[in-house]
Order: C-alpha cells, then sequence, then structure tokens
C-alpha cells in the first residue's frame, strides 16, 4: 500500500514503537470476542473443538497451527484489522509490519509450548500460563496479548495449579 513507509529513513517512535504497541492492542480487541464466539455452543464443534484435543499443548506450531479452515481465516482478519488500524492512526512502517508478524507467530508458538513465559509490557500482559488455562477452562482468556479484554468480558482467570502439580514442565513437581 502507497499508506505504508517503505524508506529505510521513514522510521520514527510513532510508526515504529506505538504501531507495533497499537498492532498487539487492536489485534487482541477483535480477537477475544471472535475467539470466544469461536466457543459458543452451536459453532464450537464445528470449528473450533479440533484445536482443542490438546488440553496442554506443547508443541509449539504443531499445536498452534491446527486449526479449522475459518478459525485461521477469523484469526487473519483480526490481524489484517490490527495492521490496517495501525497504519491509519501512527502510519505504520514496513518494518514494524514486518516485525508484528514475525513476534505475533512466536508468541502463537510460545503460547502452545511448555516454556513458561510472561511479559507485562505498558498494559499488554502476554502469558503462557494463561493460555493454558484457556486450554483447561475453555470458557476463559480468550485473549492472546491483552487481558483487559478478558477482564472486560468477565472471563479472565488466574493461572493455577491443577491439584497442586505444575503441568507445564515435562518433570512435574508436588508443590507444597
Amino acid at each position: 500500500s502507497e499508506d505504508v513507509p517503505k524508506a529505510l529513513n521513514a522510521l520514527q517512535p510513532l510508526n515504529t514503537l506505538a504501531a507495533l504497541y497499537l498492532m498487539f492492542l487492536v489485534l487482541d480487541f477483535f480477537y477475544a470476542p471472535a475467539h470466544r464466539f469461536l466457543h459458543w455452543r452451536p459453532v464450537y464443534p464445528y470449528i473450533h473443538k479440533h484445536h482443542h484435543r490438546q488440553i496442554f499443548p506443547v508443541r509449539g506450531y504443531l499445536d498452534a497451527g491446527n486449526e479449522h479452515p475459518i478459525e485461521h481465516i477469523i484469526g487473519v482478519a483480526c490481524t489484517w484489522m490490527a495492521v490496517w488500524c495501525a497504519v491509519r492512526v501512527t502510519g505504520a512502517h514496513a518494518v514494524t509490519i514486518f516485525f508484528f508478524f514475525n513476534i505475533h507467530a512466536a508468541l502463537a508458538m510460545l503460547n502452545h509450548s511448555p516454556y513458561d513465559v510472561d511479559v507485562t509490557i505498558l498494559g499488554l500482559n502476554y502469558s503462557v500460563k494463561a493460555h493454558e488455562m484457556h486450554h483447561r477452562k475453555f470458557t476463559t482468556n480468550y485473549a492472546q496479548y491483552w487481558m483487559g479484554m478478558d477482564k472486560m468480558m468477565g472471563t479472565f482467570k488466574p493461572y493455577i495449579l491443577e491439584g497442586g502439580v505444575m503441568t507445564r514442565n515435562s518433570s512435574s513437581k508436588k508443590l507444597s
């Protein structure tokens, strides 16, 4: 698009850092309600149930990309909306969009891995544990990066140990 700056000398804080932040915020603004829709009883068995066959996803992309084509289209539409909004609001640079797609893909894989990653940057909280809770309790934690959407929808649940046993590690330990 002609609306996306491509020259390296056009890089500035607004079209890089602010744009990247906005993309992750807007992505979950659209993704969390769309994901919640995929859990609606009349829809769930036909589209999203297949993805949830893994209660404790640990295979990275194999589990993250294990989705119905309609689910994939919904996710891509949410991602496109995030990029479109950032381009319109901040003039997002092509380099920023490139990094957004790569970070988004890496975090989707981490969400379906055994690694315990938890990062909060300016209110955006990325937590593999939050996504694990979603796979264990299907009616919770629909967002990926901004748990504020789940808090607004009343669907946020903090991470809990199941039976006092760590579930993310292959060498689970009983905690007392």
